[in-house]
C-alpha cells in the first residue's frame, strides 16, 4: 500500500475534523497546522534527526529539568518524550480513518519548551485505512516506524551510549501509551486503537517489547506492560511509569483501577 500525497487545500487532505479530533485528545496528539505566529522556536523533526547540536540540546535540557542524571537517562526521557509526539497523532489520525505520513521536515517541535503540541508545515501524504488492523499498521510501520521511529533512536544512539532495544521498548511505550489515553478519552474508538496498536507491536522492530491488557473485559480501557524500563525512576525526582517492567503487579492493577474510576488519572 502507498500513501497519496497531499498539500494544503488540495482534495487529499484527511477532513478538518480529524484534526479536530486529535485536538480534542490533547496532549500529545495535538497536531497543529502552523500558524505564523506560533513559528517561533520551532524546529522540524529533520533538523532534530540530522544536527546533533539541536538534539544534544534537548537532551541537557531535559537533564536540567529532571535534575542531574546520567546521560544515558535524560537521553530516554527525551527519545520517549518524542516518541509520543510522534506516535499519539498517527495512532488517533487512523482511529478518526486516516493513516498521515508526514515527512520530517513538515513536522515541527518548539525547542525548550513543556509543551508537547507538534506543528504540521509542509506536504504530507494521507490514505484512508484499510479495514483491517493489519493494514493499518503496516502503513503506521512504513510512515511511523521506518519514517520517525527509526531516525530518531538513530539520533540518539549516535550521541548518548544507550540500549537500542531499550529506545524501541520506549517506543513500544508510546504504542501503548497513546492507546491507553484514547481507551480512556474516546471509548468508541478503543478496539480500533487496541488493534491496530496490537499488529503494530507485534511486528518488528517492536516486536516482544510490550503488550496491552484489558483488566476488565465490560470496559473499554487498555493499559500496557512494556518489557524494558525507561529509567525515568533513576531521575532525582522519578518513578516508575504505569506500564514499567520494574512495577510490581499489585502496584500496577492499583494503578489501573484508578485510571479507570477517573479517566483525568
Amino acid at each position: 500500500m502507498t500513501l497519496t500525497t497531499a498539500t494544503e487545500g488540495s482534495s487529499g487532505l484527511p477532513d478538518r475534523r480529524v484534526f479536530d479530533a486529535l485536538a480534542g485528545l490533547g496532549g500529545y496528539f495535538e497536531l497543529v497546522p502552523l500558524d505564523s505566529a506560533a513559528s517561533g522556536g520551532l524546529h522540524s523533526f529533520a533538523e532534530l534527526y540530522g544536527t546533533p547540536e539541536l538534539l544534544d540540546a534537548r537532551i541537557a535540557w531535559v537533564a536540567h529539568r529532571y535534575g542531574p542524571v546520567e546521560p544515558r537517562v535524560s537521553a530516554s526521557v527525551a527519545h520517549l518524550g518524542f516518541a509520543a509526539r510522534l506516535v499519539s497523532p498517527a495512532l488517533a489520525a487512523a482511529c478518526a480513518g486516516t493513516v498521515l505520513d508526514v515527512p520530517a521536515a513538515s513536522l515541527l517541535w518548539r525547542e525548550g519548551s513543556e509543551r508537547v503540541t507538534s506543528w504540521l508545515a509542509g506536504p504530507y501524504g494521507a490514505a484512508a485505512v484499510p479495514d483491517g488492523a493489519d493494514g493499518a499498521a503496516e502503513l503506521l510501520r512504513q510512515s511511523l516506524v521506518e519514517r520517525h521511529l527509526r531516525p530518531l533512536g538513530a539520533a540518539v544512539r549516535s550521541r548518548v551510549r544507550v540500549s537500542e532495544r531499550l529506545l524501541w521498548g520506549n517506543a513500544a511505550a508510546a504504542v501503548g501509551g497513546a492507546v491507553q489515553m484514547i481507551s480512556l478519552k474516546r471509548p468508541e474508538w478503543a478496539d480500533r486503537a487496541a488493534a491496530i496498536a496490537t499488529a503494530l507491536v507485534e511486528r518488528a522492530p517492536l516486536a516482544g517489547l510490550g503488550h496491552l491488557v484489558r483488566p476488565d473485559a465490560d470496559r473499554p480501557h487498555r493499559f500496557f506492560v512494556r518489557r524494558s524500563c525507561c529509567l525515568y525512576y533513576r531521575a532525582p525526582e522519578g518513578g516508575k511509569c504505569g506500564d514499567c517492567a520494574l512495577l510490581d503487579s499489585g502496584t500496577r492493577a492499583r494503578r489501573w483501577r484508578s485510571a479507570m474510576a477517573d479517566p483525568a488519572v
